[in-house]
């Protein structure tokens, strides 16, 4: 039996709209109890065809069935995901991680959207790009009395954990990359130019990236040259040691220039890496003469560099470290850069250094994917946390597919992004790419660019009212499918407050904080799986946070609200707290001062919906600030849904409207 190549809109048809699941805003999903679920689902094979009977189907590690019509039919025991992984001949491995929120409908049926597979085909290759990555700094030494992630009695085991949720998605690449914007070196080498940030990473992190798959790493960043010659030295003698084959920097600029020439899926490729500045330290970042460093993105060596490969008979792949950090586009010259790579011969472009994802863009039929965001990195701003790692697929050197694979940085590693994380980052790349003429469609909760096929445009739609409040969101199950839209007016700046992206196997989420009890991720949630509950130490309140600002906020007008369970009567407290200018971010969270936000009581039992209003007046300036939820009266409180909204505004992001119109 063989299944042929469908659009995401042939999918959904063929489905059927009376077994897909509603949109998975708040109004819409019933709580989980723990227990096994049967799961359906639909299988479509793109690019070509596959032979279904010879696929193996397995959901959380169990064997699923597949009919000859694609029809997909397992179970799931109790779990805080559910990964569909589809492999076999004939197709490119295909995985998918849904939170079962996002399967379980108001019927209590579990439903998987519909999913694609990519058909192999002759000269057809699948690579894979994650974003910035280290292993230093806070994974061994935390802030906020945090858990070690990398002991040095264990450090390789350590680091390959981190890798582990994201392996399956990038183990069956022909060729996957990542940027490693760090020095390795087996001490801090202390020799450091004066600049403000610095990283270094244990050098068997070389050895821990080559054994998890990854295929080679860019060096074309501002952090290569962190420790100046001896750690550039250092680095390069790891990644040799390991065989990872790297390029975009050098011990002098005829090395840093070089192209990592590799074959993969029976083509030559020709990996290219460039930082976009020099840096103003000395000596600066960049290799120069007879100096190391970074190779120097100047439209000069772009130029020639791509020029060169491409007159080698080879495809160039050209990554590019620029734009600023936590942006939402990128900067004039960086895009004439990245476009000028492809004006030249450039197969494909990938960039990187804001932090935070930009959107993509098809330029002359190939793909510029402008900032991947973070991929394992120890940032804790919560608008880092949010973003995507990329597969594409090429026909020789043509682009025939392209994935965004939403994640999360939790725990500082990357992981799947489900529920409001994965809407977060979707939302992102969908708008800023739609803004540059690219359109997104969605298939089994990824993004989708491929130019061969009419992919339908996502809609974003608004939900019914709930407490006063409009959630707006992408329907995975029917994206296309005509809904209410309306212009969204606030943008939620927590994400997670579902908590299901709170967990994934060992990792928890290491936003949240408490001062006077303990907090754990428990499943007595009061919708899907996953709530915060918060325990007191004694008598007195406890007071939780977000352990960090929210990166500058402008808006005037803020909402706090969300559903909380107290074993008795309860007096509810919020604070907020700014960081004045000019104060150091560890400073103002030790000493700024907590502006009294309002007072709620509840009484103990059921979930009740709590909400508080801010205004903070028409001279408020665009500061760092955070919520604190001060809670007495009761030794236990469990949380859940929470969301802090920031009003009169539509950035990209989770978004919602006052359901009395606009607020």
């Amino acid at each position: 039996m063989r299944l042929m190549a469908s659009t995401a809109l042939a999918l959904v048809l063929a489905f059927g709209v009376g077994e897909c699941a509603p949109l998975a805003a708040p109004h819409a999903v019933a709580a989980v109890a723990p227990a096994s679920h049967e799961i359906t689902g639909q299988l479509g094979i793109v690019g070509g065809s596959a032979d279904l009977a010879a696929l193996e189907v397995r959901i959380n590690g169990a064997p699923a069935r597949i009919a000859p019509d694609g029809r997909i039919t397992g179970i799931a025991t109790d779990a805080d995901h559910v990964q569909l992984t589809i492999r076999g001949p004939g197709i490119f491995d295909a995985v998918f991680t849904f939170s079962p929120s996002e399967l379980a409908g108001a019927d209590g049926r579990w439903t998987l959207p519909a999913v694609e597979a990519v058909a192999r085909a002759p000269g057809r290759v699948e690579l894979f790009f994650g974003g910035d990555v280290m292993m230093g700094r806070r994974f061994e030494d935390p802030i906020w009395n945090e858990r070690v992630l990398i002991h040095p009695e264990s450090r390789t085991a350590d680091m390959a954990r981190l890798l582990e949720p994201m392996k399956p998605y990038f183990a069956g690449a022909d060729l996957a990359s990542v940027n490693l914007e760090t020095v390795l070196a087996t001490r801090d080498l202390g020799d450091a130019p004066d600049k403000s940030v610095v990283f270094y990473t244990h050098s068997d992190a070389a050895k821990v990236l080559a054994d998890a798959g990854i295929d080679f790493v860019t060096l074309g960043n501002n952090h290569v040259y962190d420790y100046v010659e001896p750690g550039l030295a250092s680095t390069l003698a790891a990644l040799d040691a390991a065989k990872l084959p790297w390029s975009g920097a050098g011990r002098n600029e005829a090395e840093a220039a070089k192209a990592a020439r590799l074959d993969a899926g029976g083509r030559a490729w020709s990996m290219l890496g460039f930082v976009g500045w020099k840096g103003k330290v000395e000596p600066n970042q960049v290799a120069e003469g007879g100096k190391g460093g970074a190779a120097f993105g100047s439209d000069e060596a772009i130029e020639a560099a791509v020029r060169r490969e491409v007159k080698a008979g080879r495809s160039p792949i050209v990554q590019y470290h620029g734009s600023s950090e936590y942006s939402h586009r990128p900067t004039e010259i960086s895009e004439r850069r990245m476009k000028l790579a492809i004006d030249n011969g450039a197969a494909l472009v990938v960039s990187h250094h804001p932090h935070v994802s930009h959107g993509l863009e098809l330029y002359k039929g190939r793909l510029i994917a402008y900032s991947l965001g973070n991929f394992l990195f120890d940032q804790y701003f919560p608008e880092t946390q949010a973003t995507y790692a990329l597969k594409v697929w090429m026909d020789g050197d043509r682009l025939f597919r392209a994935e965004m694979i939403p994640i999360q940085l939790l725990d500082y590693r990357p992981v799947p992004a489900v529920a409001g994380m994965r809407q977060a980052a979707l939302r992102r790349i969908v708008e800023l790419s739609a803004e540059r003429g690219t359109r997104i469609g969605l298939a089994g909760g990824h993004g989708v660019i491929q130019p061969s096929a009419a992919i339908p445009v996502p809609q974003f739609c608004a939900g019914p009212a709930e407490e006063g409040l409009i959630a707006f969101g992408y329907d995975l199950h029917r994206p296309a499918a005509a809904c209410a839209v309306d212009a969204p007016t606030s943008r939620d700046l927590l994400m997670r407050g579902d908590f299901e992206a709170a967990r994934y196997g060992e990792a928890r989420d290491r936003s949240w904080g408490i001062d006077g009890g303990t907090l754990d991720f428990v499943g007595d949630a009061h919708r899907g799986s996953t709530a915060m509950a918060a325990l007191a130490a004694g008598d007195a309140p406890m007071t939780i946070a977000p352990k960090t600002f929210f990166r500058p906020v402008a808006e005037r007008r803020l909402t706090l609200g969300g559903w909380i369970r107290t074993e008795g009567p309860a007096t509810l407290e919020l604070l907020l707290q700014e960081q004045p200018k000019g104060a150091s971010r560890t400073k103002a969270l030790e000493s700024a001062p907590l502006r009294p936000a309002g007072t709620r009581q509840v009484a103990g039992g059921g979930w009740q919906y709590i909400r508080f209003d801010i205004d903070r007046g028409a001279d408020a300036a665009a500061l760092p600030l955070r919520p604190l939820l001060r809670i007495g009266g009761t030794r236990r409180a469990v949380l859940d849904d929470l969301l802090f909204l920031a009003w009169d505004t539509d950035a990209p992001g989770r978004a919602y409207r006052s359901s009395a119109g606009k607020k």
